[in-house]
C-alpha cells in the first residue's frame, strides 16, 4: 500500500480508544490504517496511530470526534 498521501489523524496511549476509533472509522466507510508500537522496547509517549487518506482527514476527524464524546 503506498502510504504517501496518508495523514495522521490521532495518536492514542491506550490501545482500546484507538480501536474504537479504528471501528467507527470502518463503519463509516473510511479507510484507515494504524500504526501499533505496543510491541516496542522503547518508551514511546503515543503507541497508537491512525492515518487516513488526505481526502478523508475532515470526514475522519468528525467520526472520531463523535466516537470520542461517545456517540
Amino acid at each position: 500500500m503506498n502510504t504517501e498521501n496518508f495523514i495522521t489523524v490521532r495518536e492514542y496511549s491506550d490501545h482500546i480508544v484507538g480501536e474504537l476509533a479504528m471501528v467507527a472509522l470502518r463503519d463509516a466507510g473510511i479507510q484507515a490504517f494504524k500504526i501499533d508500537e505496543m510491541n516496542t522496547t522503547l518508551p514511546i509517549e503515543n503507541e497508537f496511530i491512525i492515518k487516513v487518506h488526505e481526502s478523508d482527514v475532515e470526514a475522519a476527524l468528525k467520526v472520531i470526534e463523535a466516537c470520542e464524546r461517545g456517540e
